[in-house]
């Protein structure tokens, strides 16, 4: 009595299974995506530049903040929360964005490093253990 349940451990014939990562001459394929490096650079760039004019916007509010309330003189209660909730707020904005912007540019910088000369797995074992020192 042989009975073929899902769970055993013999594999299907040939022909049944419907694997997505198999290539099936009867399905179309959509056409490969071209890899253009002067519009990645120029996106790069343009995503860079968004978050130094984002950055440089916060630090001028900051300032304009900071030049405000510094000609109002005696501040109350409430004015001294405001001032300390604005100045934190757009501080911690310019950290973040200047935080980000960084990450960007190490990122953009990363590939063009690495792309330089051909690596074996043996230099990535190597450093690895000059690592381990």
């Amino acid at each position: 009595m042989s009975s073929s349940s899902p769970n055993s451990d013999t594999p299907p014939p040939h022909g049944v299974v419907d694997d997505p990562l198999i290539s099936n001459p009867g399905k179309s394929h959509s056409p490969p995506i071209l890899f253009d490096s002067r519009e990645q650079l120029w996106r790069n760039m343009f995503s860079l530049l968004a978050r130094c004019y984002t950055n440089t916007f916060s630090l001028s509010l900051l300032t304009i903040g900071l030049l405000v309330f510094s000609r109002m003189g005696e501040l109350s209660d409430m004015e001294q929360r405001g001032f300390n909730s604005i100045t934190i707020l757009l501080s911690g904005f310019a950290g973040l964005g200047l935080g980000s912007m960084l990450g960007h540019l190490g990122s953009m910088l990363r590939w063009p490093l690495l792309a330089r000369k051909k690596y074996k797995m043996q230099d990535v074992c190597d450093a690895r253990s000059s690592l381990k020192l």
